[in-house]
């Protein structure tokens, strides 16, 4: 079975840390694709199988954290990192609550830390993932059951996939 794909979208205006994270990251074995702005990167988005984000706040054209907030309502399963040199202490309130981002990095970071981070924040992507699969099992076995036998009386079972999906959504 081959593993699965990580991949990595770095958004950041300065070419040398888009480079310096694409080294580190590669070699940690991730699939990096990079962008200078958040109008490149949100194109990048619409071809590319990014599972994580991590992205600069300070860029031209468009703030990290308004890049952020697209992602979070066009690719809600996207993870969300900002990694910035951005000392306005309102950054990783901002990030926080409107980004709704997964970790605040400060420049410089450090590689290990960000490794660890990553693995993390993939870990965090797979169990999503498989909660999805699930219940979509439990929905179509659900249907199934209607389909072929007499329906739950008080309907509890119907409460549940209901209970279910509203945590799956939220």
């Amino acid at each position: 079975m081959a593993p699965p794909l990580r991949c990595v979208l770095v958004v950041d205006d300065e070419e040398s840390v888009r480079v310096s994270l694409r080294r580190v990251l590669e070699s940690a074995g991730y699939q990096v694709a990079t962008a200078d702005s958040g109008p490149e990167a949100l194109a990048q988005l619409q071809k590319l199988p990014v599972q994580l984000v991590i992205s600069d706040n300070y860029m031209p054209e468009m703030s990290g954290i308004d890049f952020l907030k697209l992602v979070r309502v066009r690719y809600p399963t996207v993870i969300r990192i900002m990694l910035t040199g951005d000392q306005d202490p309102e950054v990783p309130v901002r990030s926080i609550n409107e980004g709704e981002v997964y970790r605040f990095i400060r420049k410089p970071w450090n590689n290990a830390d960000l490794k660890t981070i990553l693995h993390f924040a993939f870990e965090v992507i797979a169990l999503e993932e498989e909660k999805r699969q699930l219940i979509a099992l439990v929905l179509k076995q659900r249907k199934a059951r209607i389909n072929n036998s007499p329906l739950d009386p008080m309907d509890l079972e119907a409460e549940l996939v209901l209970l279910a999906e509203e945590e799956a959504a939220g």
